[in-house]
């Protein structure tokens, strides 16, 4: 699973650049932090509410044809490790990804409940990616390289999630910025799995290994459109976060993610200011749903 996403990406890189257009440019470049449009991912410093049975409906996708075994359960789990994060790690290889965020970024020092809790989940084949804010580009270059450097002091993730990435008129002015950062990265750990929240910026997707094109919430989702650039068949380059939608409209969502080309998804009915900071109610459902698939 740690591969997933670095396959095959020289072989269409070139196809993608001829490919391109001018980007799209409305709403939801994958965000999880605060300020423009984005959604609270402060990290808890706490638990997250339990999780028991759910009683909510079925969840059922249909995203048109699906390669086997393209879509997976990325859970961006922004509260300390506790049952919760137990009953992710035993759900592989349905979940396949999970993000970590101890104190909005790699906090000042180890919490030993991370440390295991990643060796589990690496264990069972998760990747595992440490949260930074680049809060669109505007963050100060030094402190994003503190978060990178403190993850690999603190922690062994599989990589890092850089996210709240360029806007449309940002990306060619940031793009050398971004490469120094996943150089940072595999400077560190030379197979780090590498995410960036945009959009907007095709030629990224060269230099990492999975894009969040959308991490907002349900009612902007309504307006999403795939930018013009995605490439088809790719679909583990690409993710989708949706938040506060409604139980009833889960498999509406799940099948408008995978419809769009995402191989990464993630809904939840969590609210600002942090609705990463537990897991959805129908949980289990969702699962089920992504499992289902072929």
């Amino acid at each position: 699973m740690r591969e997933v996403g670095r396959a095959g990406r020289t072989g269409w890189i070139a196809a993608l650049l001829c490919a391109m257009a001018a980007c799209n440019v409305n709403g939801g470049q994958g965000s999880h932090g605060d300020g423009g449009g984005s959604t609270g991912a402060t990290g808890s410093g706490g638990t997250g509410a339990a999780v028991g049975p759910t009683d909510g409906p079925p969840i059922v996708i249909d995203g048109g044809v699906v390669r086997p075994g393209s879509v997976h359960m990325i859970v961006p789990a922004y509260w300390d490790p506790d049952q919760q994060w137990q009953k992710i790690i035993a759900d592989a290889p349905t979940v396949g990804m999970i993000i970590f965020n101890p104190d909005n970024g790699p906090g000042t020092a180890t919490k030993a409940a991370y440390t295991a809790a990643i060796a589990q989940a690496q264990a069972a084949n998760i990747i595992v990616l440490g949260y930074v804010s680049t809060q669109y580009g505007q963050r100060a270059e030094a402190d994003i390289d503190a978060d990178v450097n403190g993850y690999y002091q603190y922690y062994s993730p599989s990589g890092i999630y850089f996210a709240e990435g360029p806007t449309a008129d940002t990306c060619d002015t940031l793009q050398a910025e971004y490469q120094r950062l996943t150089a940072l990265a595999h400077s560190h750990d030379s197979s780090a799995y590498l995410a960036i929240g945009t959009r907007f910026c095709p030629t990224f997707i060269t230099f990492s290994d999975l894009m969040v094109e959308f991490a907002e919430t349900y009612s902007t989702y309504q307006d999403y459109t795939t930018p013009s650039w995605m490439p088809s068949g790719s679909p583990e380059r690409f993710c989708h976060f949706v938040s506060e939608v409604p139980d009833n409209e889960a498999s509406h969502v799940l099948s408008m993610a995978v419809g769009f080309g995402a191989g990464w998804v993630f809904t939840t009915d969590g609210v600002l200011p942090n609705p990463w900071g537990a897991l959805p109610s129908y949980y289990d459902q969702e699962v089920a749903a992504i499992r289902a698939l072929p």
